[in-house]
């Protein structure tokens, strides 16, 4: 099952401020189609989920930290279908996402989203071997949002979280400090595959990939939070 992305030449930056506003549309665009579904927008760092029920829709994923719009699970059966497609991808770029990916796109429909724009991109395959510790590196995607690269291939999306606890591991002066600026609490990252890396990677490549960029991801992001403070 291949995915596609259509690319987006927004004018406007991610509008954060304006996700509430777009549920509300697209709620309201699928009342006037009769699907009887009400979006519910689940926040969670980095990216929201708008959850449309059981009508075989699909699932909805804003990622904020890397601007792209992704539709999971999408069947175009019918005319509704078809037409929610075209709004989605109307909106996204009304919302200033770099792009709209498609997941799980059946080869039949393969007509439908490259009228659109739609390109098929190769699927991930599997990383083989160990994590080398010299091949990691860590770059800001978008405000405080990071992205641990492997090969300079993006890998996983980092969102700085409060934690209750340290996790394993040596402590910077970087994260220190910024926990000091913080009141205190433990600072940690929130991770999740990146949509455009090449690789599907193992339980224990992730944590390797967490722990090799562990402190280049504090220092970044110290050097992002001073910076933002000095504007």
């Amino acid at each position: 099952m291949p995915w596609i992305e259509i690319a987006l030449s927004p004018r406007s930056e991610w509008n954060e401020d304006g996700l509430k506003d777009w549920a509300l549309a697209l709620g309201t665009f699928l009342t006037e189609k009769g699907t009887g579904l009400n979006p519910q927008i689940q926040m969670l760092p980095g990216y929201n989920v708008v959850q449309l029920g059981d009508a075989g829709i699909g699932d909805l994923t804003l990622s904020s930290a890397e601007r792209l719009v992704i539709l999971d699970g999408l069947s175009l059966k019918g005319n509704v279908e078809c037409d929610f497609a075209r709004f989605v991808v109307r909106f996204a770029l009304q919302m200033g996402a770099l792009g709209v990916c498609v997941s799980n796109a059946s080869l039949s429909e393969k007509s439908f989203w490259q009228k659109l724009g739609g390109v098929i991109q190769p699927d991930p395959v599997p990383l083989e071997g160990a994590i080398s510790h010299d091949k990691v590196g860590i770059r800001q995607l978008s405000k405080f949002s990071l992205s641990v690269t492997y090969e300079s291939e993006p890998v996983l999306c980092l969102e700085p979280i409060t934690c209750n606890a340290h996790p394993p591991g040596p402590i910077s002066l970087a994260q220190r400090r910024l926990e000091k600026m913080y009141g205190g609490c433990p600072l940690g990252f929130a991770s999740r595959a990146a949509v455009h890396s090449p690789w599907i990677i193992s339980r224990e490549q992730w944590t390797d990939l967490l722990s090799f960029s562990r402190l280049q991801a504090f220092d970044l992001l110290e050097h992002i939070v001073n910076k933002a403070q000095d504007v």
